[in-house]
């Protein structure tokens, strides 16, 4: 009884070793997979700081105008550059990408008449009073020449029409970015007709590039032609006159007034297929599209 005892008992402490031995073993291999997982995830995060440093540099390297400069990373979904990006400025005609957008909200109708008082609002476009046009189309070409007569027939009319662009804004979370007008024109008390920053402005396109893929697919031509419901034929350059040397250009749309200076918002895809969006505010007129062809070259060869 004895004998059976003790070898029971030397059973059961062989099977508690194996059972150790077999826990020390797998559990050493999943412990060591973890540490394998999380090394690597070290090494990527670490190359990649070093790429965003180095593109970083290259910019900062860069003669331009500019007063602010933001550049959003769409694979990495951060921002990877920032130059006073935070800084309010008045962003001009940047605000007719919003513009449009709550415009076409509005179901109401789907034709837009160029009343007398959109004719005479600044810069002439080519377009004729009570010219008739399908709003689709009227918007896809305010946005392409920048035409403030073309934005506010889309918007004049609306009942609180700028307290539900100020009301988009904040639902997609431009908290800085507000409106005083739907052209972005600075206003007769000398002050912007828009204000935003260069960040949010990156937000701005790639929420609109989401939400209107059709409309703002034409502001990657250098050029086009509308007609409209009436008959007009209007063939017409788009107002980023380098919207050509861009390749895989996804979106543009360009700003420029006394006060705001030259703005302009691109998103595009690099030589590596990575998608970035930038956003130029407070350069020249001219110094916005050398400024932005700067940036792209730099970040044409960006990859991790």
């Amino acid at each position: 009884m004895i004998w059976k005892t003790k070898t029971m008992r030397t059973r059961q402490e062989n099977s508690l070793i194996f059972i150790l031995i077999l826990l020390l073993t797998f559990g050493g291999f999943f412990l060591y997979g973890d540490y394998e997982r999380d090394m690597e995830i070290k090494l990527l995060q670490e190359h990649e700081d070093s790429s965003i440093q180095t593109l970083t540099q290259k910019i900062d390297a860069l003669e331009v105008e500019a007063k602010a400069i933001s550049i959003y990373d769409v694979d990495l979904n951060k921002k990877i550059y920032g130059k006073n990006d935070t800084t309010v400025l008045p962003m001009a005609s940047l605000v007719k990408s919003l513009s449009v957008i709550v415009a076409l909200e509005d179901e109401t109708e789907d034709q837009v008449r160029i009343s007398p008082n959109a004719f005479k609002e600044e810069g002439d476009n080519g377009l004729y009073v009570d010219e008739l046009w399908d709003k689709k189309e009227l918007a896809k070409f305010s946005l392409f020449v920048s035409s403030n007569d073309g934005v506010t027939a889309l918007s004049e009319n609306k009942q609180d029409f700028i307290d539900k662009l100020n009301e988009k804004a904040k639902k997609i979370g431009l908290e800085k970015t507000f409106f005083v007008n739907a052209s972005g024109l600075d206003t007769e008390d000398e002050s912007g007709g828009a204000y935003t920053t260069a960040e949010e402005a990156n937000q701005l396109a790639l929420f609109a590039l989401r939400a209107e893929p059709e409309i703002f697919e034409v502001t990657k031509n250098m050029d086009t032609t509308f007609i409209s419901y009436s008959g007009f034929e209007h063939k017409v350059l788009n107002t980023n006159i380098i919207a050509g040397n861009i390749p895989n250009l996804l979106f543009s749309k360009t700003g420029n007034t006394d006060l705001a200076g030259g703005n302009l918002t691109i998103v595009f895809k690099n030589d590596h297929d990575r998608t970035f969006a930038v956003t130029v505010l407070g350069s020249t007129q001219s110094g916005r599209f050398s400024d932005m062809q700067k940036i792209v070259t730099e970040l044409q060869g960006f990859m991790l």
